[in-house]
């Protein structure tokens, strides 16, 4: 193994293990939650505990029926803050 390489792996264990790009799943789902965000007016970093919540409870809800259509697998789809 080269010096160089030895140095990367060394920098990357110390990181807690290498960067790997996000999946354009994983893109998808955040840019829902943002859109969601601004939908609601809120803020994600700045947000209290409970808009966080809130916010991301309507994207879990949202996502599961998106996939839902679109896979046309019938999910079990219960939002957390529903009677």
């Amino acid at each position: 193994m080269s010096p160089e390489r030895k140095k990367i792996d060394e920098l990357a264990e110390r990181a807690g293990g290498y960067f790997s790009l996000p999946s354009e799943d994983s893109m998808a789902y955040t840019e829902l939650l943002f859109d969601i965000c601004q939908q609601f007016g809120i803020r994600y970093y700045t947000a209290t505990k409970k808009e966080r919540y809130f916010v991301e409870e309507v994207t879990r809800v949202t996502w599961a029926k998106q996939q839902e259509e679109k896979s046309g697998i019938p999910q079990n789809i219960r939002p957390a803050f529903s009677a």
